[in-house]
Protein backbone atom coordinates (compact mmCIF):
# COMPACT_ATOMS: atom_id res chain seq x y z
CA UNK A 1 0.00 0.00 0.00
CA UNK A 2 1.42 3.59 -1.04
CA UNK A 3 1.40 6.03 1.65
CA UNK A 4 0.39 10.02 1.20
CA UNK A 5 1.93 12.45 2.85
CA UNK A 6 -0.13 14.87 4.63
CA UNK A 7 2.17 17.64 6.27
CA UNK A 8 2.30 20.98 5.41
CA UNK A 9 5.55 22.35 4.24
CA UNK A 10 7.99 23.52 7.28
CA UNK A 11 7.57 27.00 5.96
CA UNK A 12 3.72 26.58 6.67
CA UNK A 13 4.12 24.86 9.29
CA UNK A 14 5.81 27.16 11.61
CA UNK A 15 4.69 30.09 10.13
CA UNK A 16 8.30 30.75 8.73
CA UNK A 17 9.17 33.25 6.07
CA UNK A 18 10.20 32.53 2.78
CA UNK A 19 13.57 33.85 1.53
CA UNK A 20 14.93 33.44 -2.20
CA UNK A 21 18.04 34.39 -3.75
CA UNK A 22 18.97 35.04 -7.28
CA UNK A 23 22.84 34.95 -6.72
CA UNK A 24 23.71 37.76 -4.46
CA UNK A 25 21.88 40.49 -6.75
CA UNK A 26 18.36 39.59 -5.73
CA UNK A 27 16.72 38.16 -2.46
CA UNK A 28 12.88 38.10 -2.54
CA UNK A 29 11.36 37.88 1.14
CA UNK A 30 7.58 36.40 1.41
CA UNK A 31 6.37 37.35 5.11
CA UNK A 32 7.78 40.71 5.45
CA UNK A 33 5.22 42.43 7.73
CA UNK A 34 7.35 45.54 7.72
CA UNK A 35 11.06 47.43 6.95
CA UNK A 36 13.08 47.72 9.67
CA UNK A 37 16.01 49.54 8.38
CA UNK A 38 16.80 50.70 5.07
CA UNK A 39 20.03 51.86 3.96
CA UNK A 40 22.45 51.64 1.00
CA UNK A 41 24.78 48.64 2.60
CA UNK A 42 21.80 47.49 5.45
CA UNK A 43 18.55 46.28 4.86
CA UNK A 44 16.27 44.93 7.75
CA UNK A 45 13.15 43.08 7.45
CA UNK A 46 10.38 41.94 10.04
CA UNK A 47 8.30 38.87 9.51
CA UNK A 48 6.47 37.58 12.06
CA UNK A 49 8.77 35.28 13.59
CA UNK A 50 12.18 36.93 12.84
CA UNK A 51 14.04 39.65 11.30
CA UNK A 52 16.22 39.62 8.00
CA UNK A 53 18.94 41.87 7.98
CA UNK A 54 20.87 41.72 4.48
CA UNK A 55 24.17 43.64 4.27
CA UNK A 56 26.19 44.58 1.06
CA UNK A 57 26.49 47.21 -1.56
CA UNK A 58 24.36 49.53 -3.58
CA UNK A 59 21.18 48.04 -1.75
CA UNK A 60 17.80 49.38 -2.53
CA UNK A 61 13.90 48.21 -2.29
CA UNK A 62 13.04 47.10 -5.71
CA UNK A 63 9.34 46.18 -4.51
CA UNK A 64 7.10 46.38 -1.71
CA UNK A 65 4.00 44.37 -1.05
CA UNK A 66 2.02 43.67 1.94
CA UNK A 67 3.43 40.62 2.35
CA UNK A 68 6.71 40.76 0.85
CA UNK A 69 10.05 42.66 -0.24
CA UNK A 70 12.28 42.51 -3.16
CA UNK A 71 16.10 43.82 -2.43
CA UNK A 72 18.45 44.56 -5.41
CA UNK A 73 22.02 45.25 -5.05
CA UNK A 74 25.40 43.14 -4.11
CA UNK A 75 24.34 41.41 -1.16
CA UNK A 76 27.02 39.83 1.06
CA UNK A 77 25.57 39.07 3.89
CA UNK A 78 22.29 37.33 4.92
CA UNK A 79 21.34 37.00 8.87
CA UNK A 80 18.34 35.46 10.29
CA UNK A 81 17.91 37.26 13.48
CA UNK A 82 14.80 35.51 16.74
Amino acid sequence: MRRIRTELPVEFSYNLPVVELTGNRRAYIEGSTGVLKYEKDVVRINTSSLVISLCGRGLRLKCISPTGVVVEGFISNVEFIE
